[in-house]
């Protein structure tokens, strides 16, 4: 699988190959875990309870590589009619910026309530992709050593291919949450480090496509025409 990531005036800024574990086009970072890993787990956790909501159950990875990401999955309930699904472990290490300053988030999406976030069902694909593309968006500034940001677009192979069969989209751009309060979208975790939230909104290819094209502040405009939020839309149409 081949990823491409763009800026958001539409250059191209990387591409990779995530076929093979740990065998990437160039990969500049470190793929073991340092002391890091973790540590601030307890506060981006606390963070997420008190914005979000509780999280019953952490979907901790196995095996990790460059990062230790887990998937908090905060279910839905009837003042809030949404799933939320955030990662933690990106944040553990820096990205790098175009400047020696250093850069920290997390990213994060909304299902539908009707959408299965038991294990047992997470084991088809169909319902699963949303959880594989985060985690993949996540890991990928640590295995190149550069930064993935607001207003940055991400496809899923060359030419973009669809998540799933049941999935129109083949790609995503990284914007605002929008269904939290503003407090909710950074943290000050200490001197030095405030750790952003991200959202990910899955694109269609004609979506991607103008955004590479004519910039992605003027995809957003078309986005918010819909008032689009972190909420994935299976029956949405595209805006393009």
């Amino acid at each position: 699988m081949v990823v491409l990531v763009f800026e958001t005036d539409g250059s191209l800024l990387l591409s990779f190959d995530l076929t093979m574990p740990r065998h990437y086009d160039n990969p500049e970072g470190n793929p073991e875990l340092g002391d890091e890993s973790a540590r601030d787990l307890e506060i981006l956790s606390n963070h997420i309870s008190r914005w979000w909501g509780d999280v019953p159950e952490v979907f901790h990875e196995i095996s990790s590589e460059y990062v230790h990401l887990d998937l908090h999955v905060v279910p839905a309930r009837p003042e809030q009619p949404y799933h939320i699904v955030i990662t933690t472990g990106m944040s553990d290490r820096p990205m790098s910026g175009n400047n020696s300053d250093s850069y920290y988030c997390e990213l994060l999406l909304a299902l539908p309530p009707d959408w299965p976030i038991d294990l047992k069902n997470l084991k088809e694909e169909r319902f699963w992709w949303p959880f594989r593309h985060l985690k993949q968006a996540a890991r990928f500034p640590h295995i190149f050593k550069t930064c993935l940001w607001y207003g940055h677009t991400i496809a899923n192979e060359d030419p973009p291919q669809t998540f799933h069969e049941t999935a129109p989209y083949c790609g995503g751009i990284l914007s605002i949450p929008m269904l939290c309060p503003e407090e909710a979208q950074k943290i000050h975790v200490r001197e030095g480090k405030e750790v952003f939230f991200f959202s990910f909104l899955p694109l269609f290819e004609a979506e991607l496509r103008f955004a590479w094209k004519n910039g992605s502040n003027a995809l957003f405009d078309k986005l918010d025409k819909i008032e689009l939020t972190e909420l994935i839309r299976m029956n949405r149409k595209s805006t393009v």
